[in-house]
């Protein structure tokens, strides 16, 4: 009896710790530290993996000048002298905020005579590709207008919010300074670059 006792005393505090180990595995309390795991698929599959890529891209939405702090670690490896000659939009995408996905930035070099085009897509730099110069280009030494004051200025003038066909800054000849320029298709919109 004493035997019987035992055993079924033994089979009772078994069948309770396994289910408590059940209970704390499948479903951890709040002073648990473990994860749950799923145990019918432990071993992640190609669609979990994009999952977990995807949540740890960066930013893809950037102003000119976010863009503009990756494309110049290129441009400085490139050429000590690299300097800021030209912005464009690289996306059809231009938010009231300023921001876009892709950006293209002209870099050049006044010791190698050559350009130095850099894209930044998806909030990462993409590589530059040098390209040959016929002449010596306008470079900007200082600071420029960053695309959220041109969106401030642009959707302000123009509220009906128009389809944007292209944007660049770049130095123009006329003005003998930097500016910024949106074209749209009733027109185009000009703002100062330089500070």
């Amino acid at each position: 009896m004493k035997y019987g006792k035992a055993l079924s005393g033994l089979a009772i505090i078994l069948a309770f710790l396994t289910g408590l180990a059940l209970g704390y595995t499948l479903k951890p309390g709040p002073l648990s530290g473990t994860k749950t795991i799923n145990l019918q698929n432990d071993v992640p599959s190609e669609k979990n993996d994009n999952k977990l890529i995807e949540r740890e891209t960066v930013q893809a939405d950037l102003t000119a000048k976010e863009a503009l702090r990756l494309a110049d670690q290129d441009a400085l490896a490139w050429s000590e002298d690299s300097y800021l000659s030209e912005i464009t939009l690289f996306s059809k995408k231009f938010t009231a905020e300023g921001k876009s996905n892709g950006w293209k930035f002209v870099f050049y070099s006044q010791a190698k005579n050559m350009l130095y085009e850099i894209v930044v897509k998806d909030g990462e730099s993409r590589g530059g590709e040098e390209k040959e110069s016929v002449k010596a280009l306008q470079t900007l030494k200082g600071e420029f207008v960053d695309s959220t004051l041109v969106a401030k200025t642009f959707f302000s003038t123009y509220p009906e919010n128009p389809e944007i066909t292209s944007l660049s800054m770049h130095y123009d000849a006329g003005a003998k300074k930097f500016i910024w320029t949106i074209f749209f298709p009733k027109g185009s919109h000009t703002v100062n670059a330089e500070i």
